[in-house]
């Protein structure tokens, strides 16, 4: 016995060191040991009989002990379908995806061995104990130990594990099998799980109320959540009690249909396999403390152990209304970004938002109660585009650092061309040959993705969001659509109003921006109005030269150009020599001619030298002016082009 028990020592010491996660537990059982189940105080691990009690004290903390009095199974036969494809984050250009874990429908209770037989001829299978697998390492002060769960490769046979933290039993697949595969199991519990098709309400119901087990699953073909028990018990006795389980995961399930997976463009029979559904279920659980965060994205993703993530998960009134439904769908939306096709850098807290809009876009929900920024973001962001004549930087400028503020053009092109538009975005990305590794690259992309879905030139519309672009694409989206026509950045998605102005051609830009008066005012008509660059502190770029850019909006003629000084003042710092180019498609321009502006108010008139041009893009070049370099501004009632 003396040379048994050394034998062991060793074996079991050499499985300390080669095991991927027993090290955190203080020691696992490998494979292949005789059963002494029926010898009273065996000394091997494989003694079915004996608990280990050493982190009683912190598993009672969380996740919680396992009445004695709750029936440990003996032999008991659970069947797995393990014929699936895996679709990896990296094949479907997501930041996370869906892995091959398998609910298995038992707890492990804390320090109690389990014992799995794996059928003969399946390989490739590891069993996890513990569906609470954030990793605290580094928090303080710590609520629950870092590390609580534990991974364990399994072979055909008899296998033994155990958690002393206790937990959900998962098995997870390196590989697929055409037919189902049936494990046998002895000394884990039956945790009151509900499988939508599956289960019955009220018989869940009892089966909840009559378990020790202290978290159970909720799972649907799309999405499985791991909530604690006893807020499940409470829900009985309040205002909402979770009793009915199969309408909410019936949602659930839909969402993930039709508003994930769906959205993206994926299904499950699609004839491109990276067009396929993913094959295991989203996960999400609660916890009582998490590494980052009140909720984080992830495999699963995580909320906080409190009522409002508890009903985000469980209440049908939360998940069928906007108010209730974003930080579930929020974490989730996380997960399927594409950072390394299109969302790019700015974009972190927003695209992964879009998903809210789609859900409640189907739902028919209301947008203003969906997030109380959204009120107030959408309103000034749609002030910003409807800004015109200085540069503008989506990226950069102060009024829109607001993730919020930044969804609305999205929303507004779902909300004008149709929410398919977002399908095509992802279809795409996960069909392009390689990722983009700039945010302009990545801006290109949207801008001819989304101009290919609506077959128009939105150029004017990434324009009044200055989303920039490179003149080289806008080339491309020009040659193959008509521009648009519609100022669809005025529209507002919480009222399902505007954007139904045609857009003012010329469009025209200034390396100024106006500091008195508006770019608009070069153009209006009325030489009583005006435009006056900026004369507090202008930067280098600001001052001369001054550049005007005329974007026409199609191809049209131009006999020359026209301009008025300021109104009833005199010409210091109006315009004195100047420069006149155009360009077919905004990236090669060519010289037209030059002249110089009288020094007086009068309206001037240049034609070109060689007669009409005919272009989309014009420029005007202010080289100097009458003020002299102490006046580096200009003024100009009128600057505008000459129609024949």
């Amino acid at each position: 016995m003396k040379k048994q028990k050394l034998l062991y020592s060793l074996l079991l010491f050499a499985g300390l060191l080669g095991a991927s996660s027993c090290e955190k537990y203080g020691y696992n059982v490998p494979d292949g040991y005789p059963d002494y189940t029926d010898r009273p105080g065996g000394d091997l691990d494989t003694n079915l009989k004996q608990i280990d009690k050493s982190m009683y004290a912190k598993a009672r903390v969380f996740p919680g002990l396992v009445d004695q009095s709750e029936p440990r199974v003996q032999n008991a036969k659970f069947t797995l379908d393990l014929n699936f494809t895996k679709q990896t984050a990296q094949n479907l250009r997501i930041n996370v995806a869906p892995e091959p874990q398998f609910s298995t429908g038992y707890y492990a209770a804390p320090g109690e061995l389990v014992r799995i037989v794996v059928p003969e001829g399946i390989e490739g299978l590891t069993v996890q104990i513990g569906g609470h697998t954030d990793n605290l390492n580094g928090k303080y002060p710590l609520l629950r130990d870092p590390l609580i769960y534990n991974r364990q490769r399994i072979y055909a046979g008899v296998n033994y594990v155990r958690n002393l933290y206790g937990g959900t039993i998962y098995i997870r697949a390196d590989r697929a099998y055409e037919n189902p595969v049936e494990f046998t199991i002895t000394n884990a519990v039956k945790s009151p799980d509900f499988v939508l098709g599956v289960s019955n309400d009220a018989d869940w119901v009892a089966e909840v109320k009559a378990s020790k087990v202290p978290w159970l699953e909720l799972r649907t073909k799309r999405v499985v959540f791991l909530i604690p028990r006893d807020r499940v018990i409470k829900t009985f006795s309040s205002n909402e009690p979770f009793t009915n389980p199969t309408a909410v995961l019936t949602k659930w399930n839909e969402v993930f249909e039709y508003d994930y997976n769906g959205w993206m463009g994926l299904s499950d029979n699609a004839e491109n396999e990276k067009d396929r559904s993913p094959q295991g279920q989203w996960r999400g659980v609660l916890d009582i403390q998490l590494s980052v965060g009140y909720g984080h994205s992830g495999f699963p993703f995580v909320g906080l152990n409190d009522s409002e993530w508890f009903g985000a998960m469980t209440s049908l009134n939360s998940i069928s209304t906007s108010n209730g439904m974003w930080g579930s769908y929020h974490e989730f939306g996380h997960n399927c970004q594409q950072p390394s096709i299109w969302s790019w850098s700015t974009l972190g807290e927003t695209t992964n938002n879009l998903f809210n809009f789609k859900v409640a876009n189907r739902i028919g929900a209301d947008y203003s109660v969906m997030h109380p920024a959204v009120n107030s973001g959408f309103p000034q962001a749609i002030a910003y585009a409807k800004q015109t004549g200085a540069t503008k930087n989506f990226d950069t400028d102060a009024a829109m650092n607001d993730p919020f503020k930044r969804m609305t053009p999205f929303v507004q092109i779902f909300e004008k061309f149709g929410y398919d538009a977002m399908t095509h975005l992802y279809t795409e990305a996960r069909h392009a040959i390689r990722t983009n590794p700039s945010d302009i690259t990545k801006h290109n992309w949207v801008y001819e993705k989304l101009s290919d879905f609506t077959k128009t030139d939105l150029s004017p519309f990434f324009d009044a969001w200055g989303i920039n672009y490179s003149p080289s694409v806008m080339v491309t989206v020009s040659n193959k659509y008509p521009i648009l026509k519609k100022a669809i950045w005025e529209y507002n998605p919480l009222t399902k109003s505007g954007g139904d102005n045609n857009i003012k051609f010329p469009i025209v830009k200034a390396t100024s921006p106006a500091q008195e008066g508006s770019i608009e005012n070069l153009y209006d008509g009325n030489p009583n109005t005006f435009y006056h660059a900026k004369y507090s502190s202008p930067t280098a770029a600001e001052s001369y030269p001054h550049t005007f850019s005329y974007n026409l909006g199609d191809v049209s003629a131009v006999k020359g150009i026209y301009s008025y000084a300021r109104p009833g003042g005199n010409r210091a710092g109006d315009g004195k020599d100047f420069e006149v180019y155009y360009s077919k498609d905004n990236l090669n321009y060519e010289l037209i001619g030059r002249g110089t502006m009288p020094n007086n108010n009068s309206r001037f008139e240049y034609n070109f030298p060689d007669g009409p041009v005919t272009a989309r893009f014009f420029k005007i070049i202010i080289k100097n002016g009458y003020g002299g370099s102490a006046v580096p501004y200009v003024v100009f009632g009128e600057l505008n082009l000459l129609k024949p």
